[in-house]
């Protein structure tokens, strides 16, 4: 199975909806999605969930708690596109690492969970086909930064 592309103006749509919908903003339940693929490096391998759905896009790691060391939520998109994270509802701290063409382009480390709006949104500072989330702080202790190889495959 392939992992989900979210298309074009589509993640737009999406993160709007859940920003302007108060059933996005409720539902409190934190999404368990199963590990699909992997990205594997030096020192060792990270699990990643795929999101395939704009809900499952929406959602996120929101309500989770803190993702272990070696697991990671993998976000696709076709075409490169800019794009633009934030923390709502998160709680846990966490590291986007934003890719093109399986390169690093950029890591925002370390960013914070915003329990309520407004929350900031972290964007990338040109267009990327993928973004992995990871547990915070984790980029900076694989050495993950801009440059890197990062290609990501299914199990």
């Amino acid at each position: 199975m392939k992992p989900a592309l979210i298309k074009g103006s589509l993640l737009t749509a999406a993160l709007l909806s859940i920003a302007l919908s108060p059933a996005g903003l409720n539902a409190n339940t934190a999404q368990y999605l199963p590990t699909e693929a992997r990205w594997c490096m030096a020192q060792g391998c990270i699990d990643l969930e795929i999101p395939k759905t704009v809900e499952q896009f929406q959602k996120g790691l929101m309500h989770r708690p803190a993702i272990g060391p070696w697991r990671g939520m993998w976000f696709r998109f076709l075409p490169a596109q800019a794009v633009g994270f934030w923390m709502h509802k998160c709680i846990a701290p966490l590291d986007l690492v934003f890719i093109r063409d399986g390169k690093v382009v950029e890591v925002k480390a370390e960013l914070p969970p915003c329990p309520r709006l407004p929350c900031p949104s972290y964007k990338s500072k040109e267009p990327v086909d993928e973004v992995i989330e990871l547990q915070a702080g984790r980029a900076a202790e694989l050495g993950i930064k801009a440059g890197s190889p990062a290609i990501p495959k299914l199990d």
